[in-house]
């Protein structure tokens, strides 16, 4: 069953999450922009999100099917047009080696067990399957700010933000190898992100983007 307490948030405030999308098309694009660098949008394989939400990723990604707790998300992706199904990350209701990708943006660090998340991930990869992790680095600049502010927020109150580190360890200890990983929304592209001027680049590794996106293989 899901986590009540968690997805509370985002069943009541199902319209506000959207709507930050909405309101911040630069930001939103430049995290696309950066999981699309590991996880290409052509035709190979088949996609899963784990903790989709609305749908917002599901659409530029190409996902063919997401999971998601939150019976107002699922709703609010399910009149976009997309397909998805009731069930929390640590209980995947899919057969083994069912995907060839496994998608997590910004959900594993909602979830009750993340490790028991990425076992059940690494369960449902086929042989050779791509696993991808995009999430706010808790060590940048805005992890910080999150951090201190989060009892603030209805959607980041019951979040527990991770490191790349502590993500990598995690996907090493269920045998994940091949890691690469990627970066953006660094601190100055933040403060000069109403700039249309500035381009919100992608940069290789894990060390100065609030954005990061890991990938490894089963």
């Amino acid at each position: 069953m899901p986590n009540t307490q968690k997805n509370q948030g985002f069943d009541q405030y199902a319209e506000l999450y959207d709507q930050w999308f909405d309101d911040n098309p630069r930001l939103h694009q430049a995290e696309i922009n950066a999981i699309e660098t590991l996880m290409p949008t052509d035709d190979t394989g088949r996609r899963l999100e784990i903790g989709s939400g609305s749908g917002q990723f599901m659409g530029p990604l190409k996902i063919d099917l997401g999971v998601e707790p939150s019976k107002g998300m699922r709703q609010r992706a399910e009149q976009k047009g997309f397909q998805v199904k009731a069930g929390t990350a640590e209980a995947l209701p899919l057969d083994d080696a069912s995907f060839d990708w496994a998608l997590f943006v910004t959900s594993l660090c909602f979830v009750e067990d993340p490790m028991k998340a990425l076992t059940e991930a690494h369960r449902v990869l086929s042989d050779d399957g791509q696993i991808v992790i995009a999430f706010l680095e808790k060590n940048s600049e805005l992890g910080r700010q999150y951090e201190a502010h989060k009892e603030q927020s209805p959607f980041y109150k019951d979040a527990t933000f991770m490191s790349a580190d502590e993500v990598m360890g995690m996907l090493g200890q269920l045998g994940f190898h091949h890691f690469d990983s990627v970066q953006t929304l660094t601190a100055e592209q933040l403060k000069a992100v109403k700039d249309e001027a500035i381009t919100l680049s992608v940069m290789n590794g894990h060390d100065q983007g609030a954005f990061v996106v890991i990938k490894a293989q089963k």
